[in-house]
């Protein structure tokens, strides 16, 4: 697509933009502030001509629950949004590490090949080896962009922390050092502590988040997309490409497929990030509330 005929669908995606950042208790409405406009340039990017090859970065482990496992926001969205570039024509590799992989992988067995599901080792060491074998896929196959969905990264002392001030480094593997390669990079996030992040002023993050001043994360990515739950935040980018003309995105726009593929998750033992539960919701919302910005932001973008 032209990038100047792009420009006409601005306000609509503007909209959406506006929509998936309504607040749910994290300042995000304040936080997407400083993000305007990005959303549109990520989808540009994403769809807007030539479709893109990605690697979708995400999983968030939560250790202190009963059972602990990765949650389900940042999961979903991560999966949506690799359907979303697969059916357009470009590709997608699911990126998670290897606290996650138990629920992630088993979750994308019918939707993803084996092969597009890549798995990092938490500890440095091996992390290393891995990511000189992503180097080479990225190379190998022409990947040009790197997105990163509700994963939490590096403080201003180097550590990553949940939202509740913890420091969760032996749970998660140094995602953010794929920025290293130089790719195109687009950020997804709810709470400050996520990659991607780092485009946010740390005063806005350190007046809205609670232990903002702690977790906020140092790392910018190109594009930021801050929306309510990330989860959100992913499908307001597949809204956005769709609103680009992309049609072939219409199945992942039904909130059915939404909440069979929660359910998946939950099945395979996501955890709700804010009850620490094994239930098919995100971030505390009732499911009602939950569909209802899903279904809200896909009539936007049709």
């Amino acid at each position: 697509m032209d990038r100047l005929l792009a420009w006409w669908h601005y306000p609509r995606i503007a909209r959406i933009s506006n929509l998936a950042s309504r607040d749910v208790g994290r300042g995000s409405e304040t936080l997407m502030t400083f993000s305007r406009g990005d959303l549109f340039r990520a989808a540009r990017h994403l769809a807007g001509g030539r479709p893109a090859k990605a690697l979708v970065v995400t999983g968030s482990f939560i250790p202190k629950a009963a059972h602990p496992a990765a949650e389900t926001d940042g999961p979903l969205g991560a999966i949506e949004l690799c359907l979303a570039l697969r059916a357009i024509g470009g590709d997608a590799w699911l990126v998670t590490d290897e606290c996650c992989e138990s629920v992630i992988r088993p979750s994308v067995r019918t939707v993803l090949p084996a092969d597009h599901v890549l798995v990092a080792p938490t500890a440095s060491g091996p992390f290393d080896g891995w990511m000189n074998g992503v180097i080479d896929l990225a190379k190998a196959q022409g990947i040009s962009t790197l997105v990163f969905i509700e994963r939490v990264g590096p403080a201003a002392d180097g550590r990553p922390r949940n939202m509740r001030g913890i420091d969760i480094t032996a749970w998660t593997a140094p995602m953010s050092r794929l920025t290293q390669l130089r790719l195109h990079t687009i950020g997804v996030g709810d709470g400050g502590n996520e990659i991607g992040m780092g485009r946010v002023a740390e005063y806005a993050i350190e007046g809205v988040v609670d232990h903002g001043e702690t977790i906020a994360c140092t790392v910018p990515t190109d594009e930021l997309v801050v929306s309510g739950t990330s989860n959100w935040g992913a499908h307001a980018l597949v809204c956005a490409m769709r609103a680009l003309g992309n049609t072939a995105v219409d199945p992942l726009l039904d909130p059915a497929w939404h909440r069979g593929m929660l359910g998946t998750l939950a099945a395979h033992g996501g955890l709700d990030g804010v009850h620490l539960v094994n239930e098919a919701t995100v971030d505390g919302l009732e499911p009602a509330r939950y569909d209802a910005e899903v279904a809200a932001l896909s009539a936007l973008a049709r």
